[in-house]
């Protein structure tokens, strides 16, 4: 066996090891369906490259070209679904399905009507960088971008634009394309080409979709750890961890704390119960994400006590939102308090230029106990 024939089974070796490894991965992930299908596009994608090899070529069955064919749009159309799904982009099924039935007739045309081996390279090759360009331009949908997002777009979209200038020039150079039969394609420069670059194409593919991945059940991991348990916000740790960070990026520039404390929370407890104190925990701390921007950030860091952390905010900005915040928590209505009105105290401390977060937290904390000492349901700070 020749060193590039050899070099050419590593395609479907990578792809056998690939579908174990995701199968692997699922197997301990399945509320993410789109690991099953990367998958099956791996498997899909061996299967394809060992029909390729090992089906003999008979002249007008076409079993050979026909199988691959189908198991290389499965794997592409999976692959591309997959990546779809793991960001949240929906309603991509039509369109593979379209495409592919698109590519498969022109596939089927130029065996069985018009025989041209040379066409359908062109129509594959083509077919395949058209459906990775409309996945790239697709993954623009996503309604959040991570660093590795923007990554595997890349990758996908140059993986997708390389097959126009390949086939061009690589056909062009190598056999004219009317003495192109499958006996001399097989010794092509193009095949030659095409074997290697299909295995450094889905080597990164794959590592970088399961880079993906893997990132996407750190990040899971992580807001488990740091988030709270019955708010959206953060817990005490993850918020001190992420404001450290925050405050060092701004390098001096205004930023400022607010403290949050729900007003008699032990009489709500005492009055209506434990589960009455957690449903107005939850509202509260809904009420308080729905106010933040983007670069804010707030945690829970006590029973019923919130910090809300403000970057490139002033006092007078951190009075405002405390104020505003004040007057919709009064606004609440908490069906297990039957009627009875909520409120709660605030303290507002601006950041001096690289203070430290427990400093300019202490501060806060200061001004709330200012603030349940001067009445409650205020402002101070």
């Amino acid at each position: 066996m020749t060193p590039l024939r050899l070099f050419i089974l590593l395609n479907p070796a990578i792809g056998l090891v690939f579908a174990t490894v995701f199968v692997v991965l699922w197997l301990n992930q399945r509320n993410r369906p789109y690991i099953l299908m990367m998958a099956g596009a791996s498997a899909s994608y061996a299967l394809a490259v060992t029909a390729q090899m090992t089906i003999p070529a008979m002249p007008r069955i076409g079993l050979n070209t026909m199988t691959s064919a189908v198991l290389y749009q499965l794997a592409l159309s999976l692959f591309v679904e997959a990546m779809l799904t793991r960001v949240g982009v929906v309603g991509n099924r039509r369109w593979l399905l379209g495409i592919s039935a698109v590519i498969l007739s022109l596939v089927a045309y130029f065996f069985y009507v018009d025989d041209s081996l040379s066409t359908r390279i062109y129509v594959q090759n083509l077919g395949a960088g058209a459906m990775l360009c409309f996945a790239a331009l697709r993954l623009l949908a996503a309604p959040a971008w991570k660093p590795i997002d923007r990554v595997l777009f890349c990758v996908v979209l140059l993986t997708g634009l390389h097959f126009l200038p390949r086939t061009v020039m690589t056909m062009r150079v190598d056999v004219p394309a009317g003495l192109i039969t499958p006996e001399n394609f097989g010794r092509s420069l193009f095949y030659s080409a095409l074997g290697f670059a299909l295995v450094i194409l889905a080597l990164l593919l794959c590592l970088t979709f399961l880079l993906a991945v893997a990132l996407d059940i750190f990040d899971d991991l992580r807001r488990e750890r740091n988030g709270d348990s019955l708010t959206p916000l953060l817990n005490r740790r993850g918020f001190e961890e992420e404001a450290d960070r925050r405050l060092v990026r701004l390098h001096g520039a205004p930023a400022s704390v607010i403290f949050c404390d729900i007003d008699r929370f032990k009489s709500i407890n005492d009055g209506h119960g434990h589960a009455a104190g957690d449903e107005v925990i939850r509202a509260v701390g809904r009420l308080i994400a729905e106010e933040l921007r983007r670069e804010d950030i707030a945690g829970r860091i006590g029973g019923e006590e919130f910090v809300i952390l403000l970057p490139q905010s002033g006092h007078e900005d951190a009075r405002l939102l405390a104020e505003r915040l004040r007057a919709r928590i009064a606004e609440l209505h908490i069906g297990a308090l039957a009627g009875a009105t909520l409120t709660a105290s605030f303290g507002v401390a601006e950041a001096g230029p690289n203070e430290p977060l427990d400093e300019v937290m202490e501060r806060a904390d200061e001004m709330l106990y200012r603030a349940k000492r001067g009445g409650r349901n205020r402002v101070e700070g």
